[in-house]
């Protein structure tokens, strides 16, 4: 498992040095668990530095690469990093972090990371026109409009003064949030808060229109992430004059607070990278940066056909087609709407002047309509038993597809690269079927905030089992197999 982002050493990263101009440090963010896929990938296609974290990766860069990286498929979204403080102590008065904080605007880099924004995104105009040095303190705090999003259960609560904290996070006696009490939003807030960015865009005449987001973790803080927000927007506004705007923004500034290990960033991706190739969408939709870096587990070979036998709306058929362009990527389901909207993703990114070899067709994934064979790898994200059927029927379509995919596949060279969150019912039938697949690596990944594995099986020498194959048929008789196989990813 990848090391923790507060255990990253800043002086691995060249690039976070201002002196040094020929290279620059990006953030790329991955899926939980593929890290070290992302990094292969990026050593291959850039040959650059990469210091791995749990869920990103550091890459130290020349700027002018910059666009080479947008272009990696494994990756989420890009940013650039302005500074890095592993041990960013922060006193035990609120005042004194706020003061902390605003002062942190004059530590960044801010003219590397604004050039290589500038030129990245394509903002016209010179975005740093002047600069001044902080004179205050900090900036006017605001709990009564940045802690009343705040739950109950975050970690910080108690560590904040009960007088600041929101009506709705006020405990009573026996230590609950009063439910009668919880605080709904007042115009008045809204007013004072439009007033106060209305002023700012007033007073700030030129650059790009800017906001702050902030990430922060840990239970020692006194403050929460929208007050951290506003006292580094503050001084980024004051050292600046970039006017503020939090929705209609040309720059995001990400702050990112780790317990004591604190960095700045901004964002180089307007739009997540793993929202391609898809217009018609499912309940399931996979990630295009998760499908990528299954195909790419699978290490299709020139000539090899890849299939995904559940394939919904053809996510991994098309990332695997648009990347390995020598093999053949064909997917299927028993879902008619799903294969009607497979056929109309393809046919977007036909138009867009894909050159793709894919083909989708309606099938039962436990029948597949192939001899037996003809099939080099498969690639699917199987039914989690949430959204899409249940762990009951998991059990049963998991075994009857590893049957039907040993069936199609070569004995020996053949492999499968799937996806699920029902670990149970998949140890179970990998077991079963363990004389005609050898169950390989497994890595844990997340999806959705689930905890899914992506299981790597090869193909043994044994070309039918047929006590399984008995078995089956016995079972089919005392009690039919309704067919499956919808992903509807």
């Amino acid at each position: 498992m990848a090391p923790i982002i507060s255990e990253i050493n800043p002086h691995l990263l060249e690039g976070l040095d201002p002196e040094n101009r020929g290279l620059c440090t990006l953030e790329a963010t991955v899926v939980t668990g593929l890290e070290e896929v992302a990094c292969e990938e990026c050593k291959e296609k850039l040959g650059a530095n990469c210091v791995v974290a749990r869920g990103r990766l550091f890459i130290d860069v020349n700027p002018e690469q910059v666009p080479e990286v947008l272009k990696l498929r494994s990756i989420d979204n890009v940013n650039i990093v302005l500074s890095m403080v592993k041990n960013f102590s922060f006193p035990s008065e609120r005042e004194k972090c706020f003061e902390q904080l605003y002062m942190l605007a004059e530590k960044p880099d801010w003219k590397k990371g604004m050039e290589v924004w500038r030129k990245t995104l394509g903002f016209e105009e010179e975005p740093i026109k002047e600069e001044k040095l902080l004179t205050q303190d900090f900036c006017q705090p605001r709990p009564d409009i940045d802690l009343k999003m705040m739950k109950s259960t975050s970690q910080i609560v108690n560590n904040i003064p009960r007088a600041l904290l929101p009506k709705h996070l006020k405990l009573d006696e026996d230590g609950l949030a009063k439910e009668d009490e919880v605080q709904q939003p007042e115009e008045n807030d809204s007013v004072e808060e439009n007033k106060e960015v209305s002023h700012t865009l007033d007073y700030c005449l030129s650059g790009p229109k800017f906001r702050v987001s902030c990430n922060r973790t840990g239970s020692g803080h006194i403050f929460g992430s929208p007050e951290a927000a506003r006292q580094f927007g503050a001084g980024i506004n004051e050292k600046f004059n970039w006017p503020v705007d939090l929705k209609n923004f040309d720059l995001e500034v990400i702050l990112y607070i780790d317990n004591e290990f604190v960095y700045v960033a901004l964002a180089l991706t307007r739009e997540a990278l793993f929202k391609r190739n898809l217009t018609n969408f499912g309940r399931t939709n996979l990630r295009a940066t998760l499908c990528y870096n299954m195909v790419r587990l699978a290490a299709p070979k020139p000539g090899e056909v890849v299939i995904d036998p559940m394939c919904g709306g053809a996510t991994i058929p098309m990332e695997g087609s648009l990347t390995y362009t020598k093999s053949f990527h064909l997917g299927g389901d028993n879902f008619g709407q799903a294969v009607k909207r497979s056929r109309d993703n393809i046919d977007w990114l036909v138009k867009k002047g894909n050159s793709m070899p894919i083909d989708v067709a309606q099938w039962d994934a436990t029948k597949l309509p192939l001899r037996e064979q003809c099939v080099d790898i498969m690639v699917s994200d199987l039914p989690f038993g949430k959204r899409i059927g249940s762990k009951t029927d998991n059990r049963v379509l998991y075994f009857h597809a590893l049957l039907e995919m040993a069936r199609v596949t070569r004995i020996k060279t053949g492999r499968a690269v799937l996806l699920t969150y029902d670990h149970r019912s998949m140890i179970k039938s990998i077991k079963r079927v363990h004389t005609l697949w050898k169950s390989g690596a497994s890595r844990t990944v997340n999806v959705g905030g689930l905890s899914a594995v992506i299981y790597i099986l090869h193909r043994t020498s044994l070309l039918c089992d047929t006590g399984l194959r008995k078995d089956l048929k016995n079972k089919e008789k005392s009690s039919p197999v309704s067919p499956g196989g919808s992903a509807t990813n």
